[in-house]
């Protein structure tokens, strides 16, 4: 693995950070929306990127370009500017405004990040969320690439992934578990979730290795589906059940609590 360049945070980043969460309550203030390449060339072209980048990923072979393209647009725009430091006047660097530099900010310093990826007909959607107290950043991405920023309550973001993840907003009713080896469950998933319209992947990691949890739900016409997963005598096992809405959204709160205070 390349070796990844050390982020030196600044007080400057800090206090954008802190001025951002800050305005969680403001109806008027609205965060910036970034395309892959701009994620990339504020964040640094040779980081390697927590989330996924769709667009980018598919024209690697221009990776180098479209990221100096997409940081002369945040020049143009007034978003990036060249940082001066010292007395001789000349730039040292690029600084953004105070909306982008706290957001690059917050999504490398969560106390837990978790992330809900959709996978339909239609393509994927990813939510990521990053913990910070009882505030989220939510980074919303879909598959052309496009990160949208919000600010939501930590106690609102479950509710959030479950408006992704159950968007029809289907009731349901908590059912008998249906288990597997993992082997089985791949020869029969064809089978046993025939008619699914999408599935759900959401897992939640922390700093400490044992706050690392995963949950799967799977939408069909008519109900909710889980996919859990248990060490039992040295083996995986995984339970597939059906669902009520209101025991899968207790279930993806507990993973977003996980670990935290």
């Amino acid at each position: 693995m390349t070796e990844q360049p050390e982020i030196t945070w600044t007080e400057r980043d800090y206090n954008c950070a802190q001025s951002v969460l800050g305005r969680i309550d403001d109806p008027d203030f609205q965060l910036p929306t970034l395309t892959d390449e701009a994620i990339v060339a504020l964040d640094g072209i040779n980081r390697e990127q927590m989330t996924a980048l769709p667009w980018l990923d598919e024209h690697q072979d221009q990776r180098e370009l479209a990221c100096n393209v997409a940081l002369r647009g945040l020049l143009t725009s007034g978003a990036a500017f060249p940082q001066i430091l010292g007395e001789d006047l000349q730039p040292s660097g690029l600084a953004a405004n105070e909306e982008i530099t706290g957001v690059m900010a917050l999504r490398r310093t969560g106390e837990r990040i978790v992330t809900a990826e959709l996978k339909k007909e239609t393509g994927t959607v990813w939510l990521y969320g990053y913990v910070h107290g009882d505030v989220v950043l939510e980074e919303l991405l879909d598959n052309a690439g496009s990160h949208t920023f919000m600010l939501a309550a930590r106690a609102d973001f479950p509710r959030h992934i479950m408006e992704l993840a159950n968007a029809a907003g289907l009731e349901s009713a908590d059912g008998e578990p249906s288990s597997f080896t993992v082997e089985e469950f791949q020869q029969q998933a064809g089978t046993v979730l025939a008619g699914a319209l999408g599935v759900t992947s959401i897992t939640g990691v922390s700093l400490l290795e044992e706050t690392f949890a995963n949950y799967t739900l799977y939408t069909t016409a008519g109900q909710l589906l889980s996919l859990s997963s248990d060490l039992v005598d040295g083996a995986v096992k995984l339970d597939l059940a059906p669902v009520s809405a209101a025991t899968a959204h207790e279930a993806v709160a507990g993973l977003v609590e996980k670990g935290l205070q």
